[in-house]
């Protein structure tokens, strides 16, 4: 069954209405009308279905105050706020919401809101440990404690930037092994250390821990001789500066 544009009445023949007549332009006409459905509503678009919908003309669109949507896929307004469904309500007008959670992000430089692309950090120096000139007696092959010192950062997401040093003593017969640790993890080793004839050496040992936790930490420098039988007297320092951005 297809749709027939109806006639023109005013032409019947002497103005008589046959059977025939209605049944195409009433009967058939309104059989063909009752198969169509607008699962969508009536929107105008002459489908059955909203599928390829377009909004290019429509200058407003309002949303009634519905409530938070509860269904995966549901856009909603609640309130002032209009909220989407994924695997649970996100409000899309709210901005600068928990870390982790979607929104919408002023531009700034703290944990909940989104960084501008020129934006720099200026690093700033938060506190600073150190211990001097320690000197230590090594006279067997045992890996000993030289120089440590010991504290906590004032906050989580700040660095160590940790610097020691080691002076050999003056001779060239006894090689050494240096160590530098952040608690039990080794950071940089420094093999073949040795004196001068007549003269001390001094190396020195830098590393960076990235965010340490805010507990107690210990920055160390250890010594081992790797040759050689003497009993020399090691000096060393160890330090370290805590930034943040």
């Amino acid at each position: 069954m297809a749709w027939t544009a109806p006639r023109d009445w005013t032409a019947i023949s002497g103005g008589i209405v046959t059977a025939a007549s209605l049944n195409t332009d009433v009967r058939d006409n309104l059989g063909v009308l009752s198969t169509h459905a607008h699962t969508g509503g009536d929107v105008g678009q002459g489908a059955s279905t909203m599928t390829g919908l377009t909004l290019t003309a429509l200058g407003t669109l309002t949303f009634a105050d519905s409530g938070a949507p509860t269904s995966a896929g549901e856009l909603k307004r609640h309130g002032n706020d209009l909220k989407f469904y994924g695997t649970s309500a996100v409000n899309l007008t709210a901005a600068d919401q928990a870390a982790g959670t979607a929104s919408l992000r002023s531009l700034s430089t703290t944990s909940t809101t989104a960084a501008a692309g020129n934006h720099t950090h200026v690093p700033a120096v938060q506190d600073s440990g150190y211990t001097e000139h320690v000197s230590t007696l090594i006279s067997d092959t045992v890996e000993t404690d030289i120089a440590s010192d010991t504290a906590t950062p004032g906050a989580t997401g700040r660095a160590w930037v940790i610097i020691g040093s080691v002076e050999t003593p003056p001779n060239n017969t006894d090689t050494y092994t240096a160590k530098l640790y952040f608690d039990a993890t080794l950071l940089l080793t420094r093999a073949g250390l040795v004196g001068l004839a007549g003269s001390s050496r001094l190396y020195v040992m830098q590393s960076f821990q990235a965010s340490p936790t805010a507990a107690s930490h210990t920055v160390k420098i250890t010594i081992q001789r790797t040759a050689g039988s003497g009993s020399d007297v090691i000096k060393s320092t160890i330090a370290f500066t805590e930034l943040s951005a």
